[in-house]
């Protein structure tokens, strides 16, 4: 059977407590991540971030930085001369394990908030975490209960990786994991 340790991520990008929410928000676009652990001064685990941290801190100031909308997959904006961009919205719905794109998004953050925002006040400071030796189906519901998309990997007080929801869906893709319903619904594969 399967356990984190055979899914999980080492190579882990950490942020700091002092991090502003502007080169949080570019990093996860740049490493194509959507959360990341916090540290503190001293290098300890002091919480996590997500994507979704910064989606509601952008929701805050949506109304004083933004320059149009995204409705319909169509960008509109309140510029009647300005030409619409190829598609790249950052999304109204971003789930928590799809990383940070729309550059466009990320531009129209003007010198404010997202400058002057740091880690430690969007960020939860309670992370969820698991053991290396964790079985996957307890993994499994460990993450569905807690209706979260990552946990760290903590071992004696040590962060040794991450794993999240994705790891889990691309181990049942590659077979490593045996799906066995338990409800009486089918499920066929399609071409």
């Amino acid at each position: 059977m399967l356990s984190v340790q055979d899914i999980m991520q080492t190579d882990v990008v950490r942020v700091t407590t002092d991090t502003t929410a502007r080169y949080l928000a570019r990093l996860f676009a740049d490493e194509h991540i959507s959360g990341a652990p916090v540290l503190d001064g001293n290098g300890e685990l002091a919480g996590v971030v997500s994507a979704s941290d910064l989606v509601r801190l952008a929701a805050e100031y949506s109304s004083d930085h933004l320059t149009g909308s995204w409705l319909g997959g169509e960008y509109r904006s309140q510029d009647p001369d300005e030409e619409a961009p190829a598609a790249d919205p950052l999304g109204y719905f971003l789930t928590e394990d799809v990383p940070i794109q729309g550059q466009r998004f990320l531009d129209q953050l003007s010198d404010s908030d997202f400058d002057t925002v740091l880690v430690r006040e969007i960020m939860t400071p309670l992370p969820f975490f698991v053991e290396p030796d964790t079985p996957l189906p307890e993994l499994c519901e460990f993450l569905v209960r807690g209706r979260i998309h990552r946990a760290l990997v903590i071992k004696e007080g040590q962060l040794l990786g991450i794993v999240t929801s994705v790891d889990v869906l691309r181990a049942v893709a590659e077979e490593r994991v045996l799906y066995r319903p338990t409800h009486s619904r089918s499920y066929e594969e399609s071409s």
